[in-house]
Parts: structure tokens; sequence; C-alpha cells
């Protein structure tokens, strides 16, 4: 089952970047410069690399539950604005 979505997922992938590919094509960005994609790699994989270490003092379930909610909270008030105008464009709503 599993392999199913994975292969639809795929397949949606490779035709969403066709079409990015179709439609941006005409542009000419030039190339990444090689000593910044290697800064770059270099501080990931440190980062990642050290996770472990990380693991000592909290666990990465708890990571993965509260970085969202501390996104969420930080950003609150643009969440609200946001979802309170998505709900003024709804007719049927009539919410001023």
């Amino acid at each position: 089952m599993i392999d199913i979505f994975a292969n639809v997922f795929d397949t949606l992938m490779d035709w969403l970047y066709h079409i990015v590919q179709l439609a941006f094509s005409w542009i000419n960005i030039p190339a990444f410069p090689a000593g910044l994609a290697g800064s770059i790699d270099s501080f990931l994989e440190l980062v990642f690399d050290n996770l472990s270490l990380l693991g000592f003092f909290i666990r990465p379930s708890t990571i993965k539950l509260v970085v969202p909610v501390l996104l969420i909270v930080v950003n609150f008030e643009l969440i609200y604005k946001l979802v309170m105008w998505i709900i003024r464009k709804l007719p049927f709503v009539s919410i001023q």
C-alpha cells in the first residue's frame, strides 16, 4: 500500500518538475558558486552529524512536537489575521 502512494507521489513530483521546467526554462540563472555551496554543505553536515549530541538533552520526538507549536505561537497574530482575512472573503459567512 505504501509503495502505491510512493509511486503516485513520485509521478506527481516528476510531472510538477516538468511543468516548472517548461514554464521557466527561458530564464537564464547563473550557476551557484562552488565555494558557497561547499560552505553550506559543510555547515549542514556539522549540524546533522552532531544532532545526536542534542539527543542527550532533549528527545527527538519532543523536538518534532515543540518546533511547530513554537512557530505557531510566535506567529499567532499573523496566522490569526490570515485566517480572518480568508473567512471575510467567503460571501456566505458574512463576518465583518
